[in-house]
């Protein structure tokens, strides 16, 4: 499988790299400094660039079969394009080139559960979303981009992000909110990205992924 991932300097994004690696997959990343990839040697295609600039997408784009989108910000609270304009780029090219999967990285905190989940929905509303209205309006308008594209697409809505090992376990709720959605590792959120790069189940769907 040929892969081209964005965000691979993040956790999320070197995990895909590592993982992908392993299974035998050609990668391409976009980085705008290429020695941050440096760990991974020829074995992986580097272009040097930034998601808001189409023409380096467009290259780390080409001949991709499959594009994975693990861009962040990490908790930052300052207003950002990096979510909605890159993706934007990147579905762009997609068209372009004509690459046709992509997945992306969403948080799942991002649509308040229902009150009755009292915690979560707490936590979500009422803290995170005032600490992070201003990424969190520009991930939603990320998702609306991806929602509104031709591509054949999956948003992965992760639960709070962790360093912990692979496992290969988790829980997953397909175009429903998850119940006890607290965390899962970037290593096994990529995992399900790997997995499920060619899952035709997933299709033009919104997965909820938690421990």
């Amino acid at each position: 499988m040929r892969l081209a991932v964005f965000g691979a300097t993040g956790g999320t994004g070197r995990a895909v790299i590592s993982q992908a690696l392993e299974a035998g997959d050609k990668v391409t990343a976009l980085a705008r400094n290429p020695a941050d990839l440096a760990e991974f040697g020829e074995a992986v295609t580097v272009v040097g660039g930034d998601v808001l600039d189409p023409a380096a997408v467009g290259e780390a784009v080409a001949g991709a079969q499959v594009v994975i989108s693990a861009l962040g910000i990490g908790m930052h609270r300052h207003a950002t394009t990096v979510y909605s304009q890159g993706t934007a780029n990147i579905i762009a090219a997609m068209r372009a080139e004509g690459a046709e999967r992509l997945l992306v990285v969403s948080t799942s905190s991002l649509e308040p559960p229902s009150p009755k989940q009292f915690a979560e929905w707490f936590l979500s509303k009422f803290l995170l979303h005032r600490i992070l209205a201003k990424p969190y309006a520009d991930m939603a308008l990320m998702e609306r981009h991806v929602r509104e594209s031709d591509v054949d697409w999956t948003l992965v809505r992760a639960a709070r992000l962790t360093k912990g090992p692979l496992t290969g376990v988790h829980r997953a709720a397909v175009n429903e909110k998850l119940r006890g959605c607290w965390s899962i590792s970037r290593t096994d959120v990529a995992h399900y990205l790997l997995l499920h790069a060619t899952d035709a189940e997933v299709s033009r769907a919104t997965v909820e992924i938690a421990y």
